[in-house]
């Protein structure tokens, strides 16, 4: 799996395909964290199919790091300083968010315990048992838990950037292998049980992805591409009904699945699918917001008395969230994340 030349420019199409997965995977967080807004609605979706969205973003994230770093002379403080300047502001912005409401307004959020440890650690992306929900290991802004991940992945990268181009993916892939060989081994608990759980491997798969894209070796067709996005969706699906373990293979494969059709899809003739790239455009605000939008979509279906307890009703608040955590999700993009991203920055030199 050797590097092509550091002065070869990765081709820029496939980014296009998989923002739109992006999209994909923010709505089908949404999707699973919409039927816990009401008991009645869950019992009627009892599936959490929605949560292999955070599966797919793990493997787009490897691809994403890869390819971003690809041919490029980076230090790893660089390297943490600018994902650090992309993930944190809007993160920390939306943890305090949940501080301050639930003392202004607590009927928005259904259950959320404020301990002071839990706030620090939450902010310095540091594993801990949640107050709120005994034995997880969820930070105070709960989707979060997946940015827990994304920042020990990040270091584990960052520590790879010190290698030449052809011999990083191996140190990546060894070392996230390693992290889960000793979980294996040692029988770890809390924050080293978290760390070595086999979800990491998906980072793994992405960047190896990632690594053959750059390198020129994953050839564009538009069959194969369907074909392949269609078999992860099959995957997921047959998974599913068989209630197959472990995630990593249920869920992680799939999802592998589906980002190498993305790579060799021709994005051509894809046009018509712009409302869908924005979203992707806005899939980080969608994912960290969306828990607030479903809140208060929550409290105004229960004042405004909307139906409730029938089929129709839960597809109705079903739809309607994903409609309101797309546009609010976007709105946030647009007002609140751009304008932090494009501050930081300038000011910051980054």
């Amino acid at each position: 799996m050797s590097a092509a030349p550091a002065q070869q420019a990765p081709q820029r199409e496939a980014l296009i395909n998989i923002q739109y997965l992006r999209a994909i995977a923010a709505m089908m967080v949404v999707w699973v964290h919409g039927r816990e807004q009401f008991e009645w609605i869950k019992l009627q979706f009892p599936s959490a199919a929605g949560s292999n969205g955070v599966d797919l973003f793990f493997v787009i994230s490897g691809f994403i790091m890869v390819y971003t770093t690809y041919g490029k002379t980076l230090t790893p403080g660089s390297f943490l300083a600018r994902r650090l300047a992309r993930i944190a502001p809007l993160y920390w912005l939306g943890t305090l968010a949940i501080v301050a409401i639930s003392f202004l307004a607590p009927a928005v959020l259904q259950r959320t315990i404020i301990s002071l440890p839990h706030v620090l650690a939450s902010l310095a992306f540091i594993p801990m048992l949640s107050p709120s929900f005994p034995g997880q290991m969820w930070p105070l802004l709960v989707p979060g838990w997946t940015l827990n991940y994304e920042m020990a992945f990040y270091g584990v990268f960052a520590l790879t950037l010190l290698a030449p181009q052809w011999i990083r993916i191996y140190l990546l892939c060894a070392s996230l292998a390693l992290l889960v060989a000793s979980s294996a081994l040692f029988n770890f608990n809390g924050i080293l049980e978290f760390y070595t759980n086999a979800i990491v491997l998906t980072f793994a798969a992405g960047s190896i992805l990632g690594s053959l894209y750059c390198a020129g070796r994953l050839r564009r067709s538009k069959p194969m591409g369907l074909a392949l996005m269609i078999a992860g969706v099959a995957c997921w699906l047959v998974a599913l009904s068989l209630d197959l373990g472990p995630r990593v293979i249920a869920a992680g494969l799939p999802a592998c699945l589906v980002v190498l059709g993305a790579c060799i899809m021709p994005s051509v003739g894809l046009n018509w699918l712009g409302w869908l790239r924005r979203l992707g455009d806005a899939s980080y605000s969608i994912y960290l917001g969306h828990l607030f939008l479903l809140g208060m979509l929550r409290v105004v279906w229960h004042r405004l008395h909307l139906p409730m307890h029938t089929a129709i009703a839960g597809w109705l608040f079903m739809l309607c969230g994903l409609l309101v955590c797309a546009l609010g999700g976007w709105l946030i993009y647009r007002l609140v994340e751009t304008t932090l991203n494009v501050w930081i920055k300038g000011r910051f030199n980054l």
